[in-house]
């Protein structure tokens, strides 16, 4: 929940960012894509007989991560989208 965290930080230091509706959309994908990931994490835990089941299906969420994240460090991910909403 990397990227979660650090966007609920700015938001809470500097209130919602200004993002385009294409960026903030892409910001919301990763909170949720980030939220999924920590659910079937949970799950998986609490799940031991079908513990490997998970790996999959996180694998595949990770995936969307990266290709929404460009695994950009976020505040490098945020100025990104800060620089794609002016243009």
């Amino acid at each position: 929940m990397i990227y979660s965290k650090y966007f609920s930080a700015i938001t809470k230091e500097n209130g919602q960012p200004n993002l385009s509706p294409d960026q903030f959309r892409r910001l919301m994908n990763i909170v949720h894509v980030e939220g999924i990931m920590q659910g079937m994490n949970k799950i998986k835990e609490l799940d031991k007989r079908h513990y490997y089941k998970y790996d999959t299906m996180i694998f595949k969420q990770d995936s969307v991560l990266t290709d929404l994240t460009g695994n950009l460090k976020p505040n490098e991910l945020l100025r990104e989208m800060y620089l794609l909403s002016k243009s």
